[in-house]
């Protein structure tokens, strides 16, 4: 692992506790650890209160590599109720951390992992799990939002020192089927904007355009404000009313045959297009482009309109799962 990615994940680890904590927390890294501990976590001003130990655990990869294997000597491996591991992937596509992380006991990561032999017949401890989440495995109850480190650590101090996991932003989110929920989007935006659908008479913000879509439990609404040809807006899907995705989004245009073309263009890539894809279409003097960098669970990008090569409509916009 090259030396700056190392420290990069690490500097991020601690940017989101410290955020998730509202400064509640401290962190450093320590100049010494008996257990190998890259990281350590005390709760600001108990000065007599024993803190979490974190081993950072870090993998260069991509989604394609299938799977994040770490091993571990055996021999050499300390346990102990207080010290975790965290294993941490960055994508090198991307080129950045993702954030799903697992966060894992080290008691119960020596009863748990692997038992291997290397090739030169020394006993380790393996870790071994998809990067793709949606796989379930015996790791999948310790995988966690990043985001979410910080809100974990405060409880687990507040309760004694014990991790819960049965809240976690994870196994929130495995009940959304994300595959189904973008067909949904898909879906709605075709059957709202893209294709000139009637507006809402009676929208919920003063002065706004509503559009909106219900299929199965799933509920979409689009409202915008649009003013001199300029315009700003979300997207929110509901499932069983309850939210769970949303985007934002704020653009402008400079020649009026511009909204046409996006039409048509959201209507052919609506399954590409405002989700972090990138993906472009064509249509004699007109272009469409669409530059997103993410995934459903996180994603932003800009689209443009060009005509004849001129820029003539310009979108920024961000989103994933709530």
């Amino acid at each position: 692992m090259p030396k700056n990615i190392q420290e990069e994940i690490e500097n991020k680890i601690i940017d989101q506790i410290t955020a998730g904590a509202s400064g509640r927390l401290i962190t450093f890294k320590p100049e010494k650890d008996a257990k190998g501990a890259d990281l350590i976590v005390e709760r600001r001003g108990e000065y007599k209160e024993k803190g979490f130990s974190f081993k950072v655990n870090s993998f260069i990869g991509s989604k394609e590599n299938n799977s994040f294997v770490k091993d571990f000597l055996q021999d050499d491996f300390k346990a102990d109720k207080d010290f975790y591991l965290l294993f941490v992937s960055f994508d090198e596509v991307l080129q950045k951390i993702n954030e799903h992380i697992w966060l894992i006991p080290s008691l119960r990561f020596k009863d748990i992992a692997d038992s291997v032999m290397s090739a030169d017949g020394k006993k380790l401890l393996r870790f071994q799990a998809p990067l793709d989440i949606k796989s379930k495995d015996k790791y999948s109850k310790y995988l966690i939002n990043i985001k979410e480190l910080g809100k974990l650590l405060i409880k687990a101090f507040e309760s004694g020192g014990k991790f819960d996991f049965k809240d976690t932003w994870f196994q929130e989110s495995k009940a959304i089927n994300l595959e189904g929920l973008k067909e949904f989007i898909s879906e709605a935006r075709a059957n709202t904007y893209a294709s000139n659908a009637t507006f809402n008479d009676n929208p919920r913000l003063l002065g706004s355009l509503q559009l909106e879509f219900q299929k199965g439990d799933y509920f979409y609404r689009d409202i915008y404000f649009s003013e001199k040809k300029k315009f700003i807006g979300q997207e929110i899907v509901y499932k069983n009313n309850k939210p769970v995705w949303g985007m934002n989004y704020i653009g402008s245009y400079i020649d009026k045959n511009a909204e046409k073309f996006l039409k048509d263009s959201l209507l052919r890539l609506s399954k590409k297009c405002r989700f972090g894809e990138s993906c472009e279409f064509e249509k004699r003097e007109f272009k469409y482009q669409d530059t997103g960098q993410g995934s459903m669970e996180e994603f932003s990008g800009q689209e443009y309109i060009f005509l004849e090569g001129k820029n003539i409509y310009k979108l920024n916009y961000q989103g994933g799962l709530l």
